[in-house]
C-alpha cells in the first residue's frame, strides 16, 4: 500500500508541478482494468502528459494490477515526448523515459515481508493521438525497453508496454474513456489484456 501511495503522489507531482510552471496543456485519465485471457488480473492505471512548451511533454504511466491471489504487478513510467507532427486531426510523438516494474508474490510478501522482484530501464516510446469524429479521441502508444533489468535475472529482458484509449467528451473538458492495455516483461512476467474504463480531463 506504501509503494501504492508513493506511485500516486508522483503523479500528482506530475500535475502539480505542470501548474506552477504554467504549462501550455494537460491531458490525464484513470482507468479501472480487467484482464481477459489466461491472465484474470484486475486494478487501474492512470496516465498524465503535460505540454511544458511547444511541441515537448513530460508523460507519466502508472499502473496497479493483482493476480487473485497469486501476485501483485506495479508499473511506472516516467519520460519525455516531442511532437514530430501536428495536424488538424493528428499528433504523432517520440521519446522515451524510465520505467520500474515490481512483481510481489502476496503469500511470500505475508511470510518474509519482502519487497518482491523489481526491475527498471529505459525505453523508447512512439504514440499518436488521432480525432476519428466529433468529440473522440483515440491516443495509442507503444514503448519499448530492450535492456531491461530485473534483479534475480542473470541476463537482462525486453519490456513492452502498449495502450489504447478511446474517449467521448461528456462536458467540457471532460470525457468518459475505454481503455486497453498490455505489458510484458521477459517470457515470465505479463499482464495479458487489460481492458476497462474511466474518465480522461484535459486542459
Amino acid at each position: 500500500m506504501k509503494r501504492l501511495v508513493c506511485m500516486l503522489a508522483v503523479l500528482a507531482v506530475v500535475f502539480g508541478a505542470s501548474l506552477a510552471a504554467g504549462a501550455v496543456s494537460v491531458e490525464g485519465d484513470a482507468s479501472y482494468l480487467m484482464g481477459f485471457g489466461d491472465n484474470k488480473g484486475q486494478g487501474f492505471a492512470a496516465h498524465a502528459k503535460v505540454e511544458l512548451m511547444a511541441e515537448v511533454f513530460a508523460d507519466a504511466g502508472f499502473s496497479y494490477v493483482t493476480f487473485g491471489e497469486e501476485r501483485t504487478e506495479t508499473l511506472l513510467t516516467l519520460g519525455g515526448l516531442y511532437r514530430v507532427a501536428s495536424e488538424e486531426d493528428l499528433q504523432i510523438f517520440i521519446g522515451g523515459g524510465y520505467a520500474m516494474l515490481t512483481l510481489t508474490e502476496k503469500v511470500v510478501a505475508a511470510e518474509e515481508n519482502g519487497d518482491g522482484e523489481k526491475g527498471n530501464g529505459i525505453f523508447g516510446k512512439f504514440g499518436f493521438t488521432l480525432i476519428p469524429g466529433p468529440k473522440m479521441t483515440l491516443v495509442a502508444d507503444v514503448g519499448y525497453a530492450p535492456r531491461f533489468k530485473l534483479n534475480g535475472a542473470d541476463d537482462r529482458v525486453s519490456l513492452i508496454t502498449a495502450r489504447a484509449t478511446l474517449s467521448y467528451e461528456v462536458m467540457e473538458n471532460i470525457a468518459v474513456q475505454g481503455t486497453v492495455k498490455h505489458y510484458r516483461a521477459g517470457k515470465d512476467i505479463q499482464s495479458g489484456v487489460l481492458i476497462g474504463g474511466g474518465v480522461a480531463i484535459s486542459f
